[in-house]
C-alpha cells in the first residue's frame, strides 16, 4: 500500500451501459438457437443433441477460463491482473446458468448421444454385447455421467461464486482478509477444476466412441479451453480500455501481459495437440489411432489440418513481435477473434464425426443445425457476461494489491521512448 498516495490522482473507472442493440442481438441469437434445436428434435434428434453439446461445451469451457485465470493470479499474488479481475469474474458468472444446461443435457439428451447407455451393450447374451465397453462398466454408466456432468457443473459454479462473492465483498470491506481467503478458495478451485474438467471432457467429448482413450485428452482440452478464454478476456479488456471504462487503473501493460499469455498458450496448445497425435499414431493401437483415422477420412482431414494452421502457425507468427502483443495495428484483436472461432470449430470436429446415418462415417455437412444452436448458447453467454460486468464495479477498488497493479498500468513503464506511432519513436524498435 506504499504507493497508494501516488495513485490518488488516477482517473476512477466508469460504468458499463449495455446498448439495446447488444441485448437485441443476444436475444435474437437465443431465439434462433431455441428454434433450430426444437426443429432438430423433430427431424434429426441425434444431430440436434450433438449441436447442443457443441454449444454447451464451447460456452461452458470459455466461461471456466475466467475463474481459472483468477485462481492462478490469486495463488501467484500477481498484482498486474487486479485492475482487470472483473472481466474473468464476469465470464465465470455464466457457470450458474450452465448448471441448468447440464441438467437438460444429462437427463434428456444422453440417450441420443451415448450408445453405451443401452443395457444390452453389457449383456453377454445380447447381439449388441461389446466386451471392451463391458469392461468399462464401472465408468460408463448413467450415474457416472450425471455425477460428472451435473455434479461437476455445480461444484465449479459454487466455488467460482464463492470466490467472486469474496471479491465483491472486498469492495465494501477492503483489507487483506478476503484476499487471503480467496487464495485458499483459489487452491480449492484449481483442484475441483482438474477433476471436474477431466471427467466432463471424458464423458461429453470422448465416449461417442467408447473404445477410444487418450492419456492426454483432458490436458489437450484444457489447452484449447484456456487459449480461447484468454483470447476473450483480451478482447473485452481492449474494448473497455477503448471506452475508458477502467479509468486509470489499467493500460497497455495489462494488454501486453495478457497478450503474452495468449502467445504462450498458443505454443502450449500446439505442443499438447502434437504430442497426443504423435503418441497415438506411433503406438498404432487401433482403439487409440481410430480417433485420428476418423478425422482424416470422408473429408474431415482438411478440417483437422486447419487446427495447427489457424490455432498455432498464424497466431504464433502474428504475435512474435512484442508490439503485436500490445495490439499494434489491431493484430492482437484479430488473432483473438480467430482463436475463439477456431475453438468453436474444434469442438465441432470433436463431436460431429461420430454421427452416423445408416452405416459408415458421415463426412462434414453444412452445419445448418449446429451453427444456429451454437448461436443460442452464445446469445445467453453474451447477456450473462454483460449483465455481470454492468452490475458491479469494473475495478476491485479496495483490493490491497490494486495500487501495485496500477503501477503496472502506465504506458511510460513499457514505452520509455513513447508509444509506437508517436513522434520520435521508432516503430520498428526492438522485439
Amino acid at each position: 500500500m506504499a504507493h497508494q498516495s501516488h495513485h490518488d490522482h488516477i482517473e476512477p473507472p466508469g460504468e458499463l451501459e449495455i446498448s439495446k442493440g447488444f441485448i437485441v442481438t443476444a436475444v435474437l441469437f437465443i431465439l434462433i438457437g431455441v428454434i433450430a434445436f426444437a426443429v432438430g428434435l423433430t427431424s434429426e434428434p441425434e444431430r440436434a443433441w450433438r449441436g447442443y453439446v457443441i454449444g454447451f461445451w464451447f460456452t461452458f469451457s470459455v466461461a471456466l477460463a475466467g475463474p481459472f485465470f483468477i485462481a492462478t493470479q490469486y495463488l501467484s499474488k500477481a498484482s498486474w491482473a487486479v485492475p482487470i479481475r472483473r472481466i474473468p469474474e464476469a465470464l465465470g458468472a455464466y457457470l450458474l446458468p450452465s448448471i441448468l444446461l447440464a441438467v437438460i443435457l444429462g437427463f434428456f439428451g444422453a440417450d441420443y448421444l451415448f450408445g453405451w447407455l443401452d443395457p444390452a451393450v453389457f449383456d453377454p447374451g445380447s447381439e449388441l454385447y461389446d466386451p471392451i465397453v463391458a469392461g468399462k462398466e464401472l465408468i460408463l454408466n448413467r450415474t457416472g455421467l450425471l455425477l460428472a456432468t451435473i455434479g461437476g457443473s455445480i461444484l465449479l459454479a459454487a466455488i467460482a461464486f464463492w470466490m467472486r462473492k469474496n471479491s465483491l465483498d472486498q469492495d465494501d470491506e477492503g483489507g487483506y482478509a478476503l484476499m487471503h481467503k480467496n487464495i485458499w478458495v483459489s487452491a480449492l478451485f484449481i483442484i475441483a477444476f482438474v477433476i471436474s474438467v477431466s471427467f466432463m471432457s471424458w464423458y461429453l467429448l470422448m465416449t461417442y466412441d467408447p473404445h477410444w482413450y487418450s492419456m492426454m485428452w483432458s490436458v489437450y482440452v484444457f489447452a484449447g479451453l484456456f487459449q480461447a478464454g484468454l483470447a476473450l478476456i483480451t478482447l473485452i479488456l481492449i474494448y473497455m480500455l477503448r471506452k475508458n471504462l477502467l479509468g486509470g487503473s489499467a493500460g497497455t501493460e495489462q494488454v501486453h501481459r495478457i497478450g503474452q499469455l495468449v502467445f504462450g498458450f498458443t505454443v502450449f496448445y500446439a505442443y499438447i495437440h502434437f504430442s497426443q497425435f504423435m503418441l497415438l499414431w506411433y503406438a498404432n493401437i487401433p482403439e487409440t489411432a481410430k480417433w485420428y483415422v476418423d478425422r482424416m477420412s470422408e473429408g474431415w482431414g482438411i478440417w483437422l489440418l486447419a487446427l495447427p494452421i489457424f490455432k498455432f502457425i498464424i497466431p504464433f507468427l502474428a504475435l512474435l513481435r512484442q508490439d503485436a502483443k500490445k495490439n499494434k495495428k489491431n493484430v492482437l484483436v484479430y488473432v483473438c477473434i480467430l482463436l475463439i472461432v477456431m475453438q468453436a470449430i474444434e469442438t465441432w470436429i470433436w463431436v460431429m464425426p461420430y454421427w452416423y446415418q445408416g452405416e459408415g462415417l458421415v463426412g462434414p455437412m453444412l452445419p445448418y443445425l449446429e451453427l444456429p444452436i451454437l448461436l443460442g448458447f452464445v446469445g445467453l453467454f453474451m447477456i450473462v457476461v454483460a449483465k455481470s460486468l454492468a452490475k458491479h464495479n469494473l475495478v476491485p477498488t479496495k483490493d490491497p494489491l490494486l495500487a501495485e497493479g496500477i503501477g503496472h498500468s502506465h504506458d511510460h513503464l513499457i514505452y520509455p521512448n513513447g508509444k509506437p506511432g508517436e513522434p520520435g519513436h521508432d516503430d520498428e524498435g526492438a522485439e
